[in-house]
């Protein structure tokens, strides 16, 4: 297949070849870190084992059942799972208890509408809880075509970082409430 060309128009109309530019030389911004830099790139199905091979060298408490993974960040426990275990999906969660009590499926979902309209990821939205209701955190990363362990450290990187921060934060939209 030949190569894509950009082209220019010339004054007189005519199309007229560009030059192409010189390859981008690697930027040491764009080199892995030293955390990244120790895992593999080579890509395969992504498993449980997998997963927990990648938390216990990147020195996380972990444990494992067949369909999950759990880990601890800063005293937020999260899991990870494929769900159902051929999905191409994988998904890092933590439940996050929010303050007050008496709190609803509907009353939550607002809060949960309010941080999903200003962030990204994870997705919040409410679960019931035994005898009431929390708020679940979740990411979704594709794994369908399989991942390497780089891939799978900046996975559960981005995954455990920003359920940390939805953990940390989402309480507060709580006590906004309450001052109103």
């Amino acid at each position: 297949m030949p190569e894509w060309k950009s082209f220019t128009f010339g004054d007189d109309g005519e199309a007229k070849p560009e030059a192409m530019p010189a390859p981008a030389t690697p930027s040491p911004a764009m080199e892995a870190d030293e955390y990244a830099a120790k895992w593999g790139t080579a890509v395969s199905e992504l498993t449980i084992e997998r997963i927990e091979k990648v938390l216990e060298g990147d020195g996380l408490p972990h444990g494992s059942n067949e369909f999950i993974a759990v880990t601890q960040l800063e005293d937020v426990q999260f899991q990870i799972h494929r769900e159902p275990v051929d999905a191409p999906w994988a998904q890092i969660e933590t439940r996050i208890a929010v303050p007050g009590e008496g709190h609803t499926e509907v009353s939550l979902q607002e809060k949960a509408n309010e941080w999903n309209n200003a962030h990204l990821q994870p997705t919040v939205f409410p679960i019931e809880d035994g005898d009431g209701w929390v708020l679940m955190a979740a990411s979704r990363f594709f794994v369908g075509e399989g991942l390497s362990d780089r891939q799978i450290h900046a996975m559960l990187r981005r995954g455990l970082i920003i359920g940390l921060s939805a953990a940390q934060e989402i309480p507060a939209l709580f006590a906004h409430g309450s001052d109103e």
